[in-house]
């Protein structure tokens, strides 16, 4: 996953740190999402598989998903979604402010005007401008279809913070980015009224709150650092300010708050930390490290 601040969010999960998890475990007129659909509110084991990873097709899903109410994923065909317990709430990963070079539409965007710049923690990752009606219609009527038909019940919206960094960043260049976010992701919501939606980001959760049913914040209690390429506590100040963005985000709409707290797989302290720092908050914390590739 990815952001455009310098400790940008990472994207593997480990047994033990999963194990460490389990312990705290608009312009236009649209309808808001209704309320927080029952499923999710019960959430509280959960985890995210979305990097690229070896030998996918030998894992036993049933078994990796068991006493799991949710589980992310990026459509690899490898991980049969049948295969999974049919309780568990399935969200396909939908980057709404990113292309992916490895997507299966890089070909039809390679070449567009809309792909704005890489990024620079994850190169094969370019922003984009969402305010573009092709990159609005290719997510609206091609992928977001997509992954329903593969079986997900639903999204998990990434990226949507980098419209906001954009319009921040140049003003002039990128005037309206923040409002076409949220007329995207309320078109996402009308066209899909039953799909269960979940928004990871900081800034922007504010904006798509009332087209969306739970929240995902990065690294809230334990980071990477892409400029010293450790893994760390945050500091008080990042705290602050990623604890500040829910705060707004859920005066718009109270959804759940899940986290994904970065440490290294052998640091069982700092994961240990975040986790129960995040629980404590009413969070639903996963422990993961950088890649978000690795079986739980």
């Amino acid at each position: 996953m990815a952001t455009a601040t310098a400790t940008a969010t990472p994207r593997a999960v480990g047994p033990l740190l999963c194990a460490l998890a389990a312990l705290a475990c608009c312009s236009r007129t649209l309808a808001p999402a209704a309320g927080t659909p029952a499923p999710l509110a019960g959430v509280e084991r959960w985890w995210i598989l979305i990097g690229h990873a070896q030998a996918l097709e030998v894992i036993d899903w049933r078994r990796a998903a068991r006493d799991t109410q949710m589980v992310v994923l990026s459509g690899d065909p490898r991980i049969p979604l049948d295969s999974l317990p049919r309780e568990t709430i399935r969200l396909g990963y939908l980057s709404v402010g990113e292309a992916d070079a490895h997507g299966g539409y890089w070909s039809d965007v390679r070449e567009r005007p809309f792909l704005v710049e890489p990024n620079p923690n994850w190169p094969d990752n370019m922003r984009v401008d969402v305010r573009d009606e092709r990159w609005q219609e290719l997510l609206l009527a091609r992928e977001a279809p997509r992954l329903l038909g593969l079986g997900f019940q639903g999204f998990m919206l990434d990226t949507i913070d980098i419209p906001p960094y954009l319009e921040r960043r140049d003003p002039a260049r990128f005037a309206g980015s923040r409002r076409a976010l949220r007329d995207l992701v309320g078109r996402l919501r009308q066209a899909h009224p039953k799909a269960i939606l979940i928004a990871n980001g900081g800034e922007a959760l504010s904006e798509v709150a009332p087209f969306v049913d739970g929240y995902m914040v990065e690294g809230v209690f334990a980071t990477y650092d892409f400029r010293q390429r450790a893994y760390r506590a945050t500091t008080e100040v990042e705290r602050a300010w990623k604890l500040g963005q829910i705060d707004k985000a859920r005066a718009v709409a109270a959804h759940p708050v899940f986290t994904i707290e970065y440490a290294d797989i052998g640091d069982v302290d700092l994961g240990r930390r975040a986790a129960a720092e995040a629980t404590r908050r009413g969070f639903h914390p996963y422990v993961t490290v950088k890649e978000l590739n690795a079986v739980p």
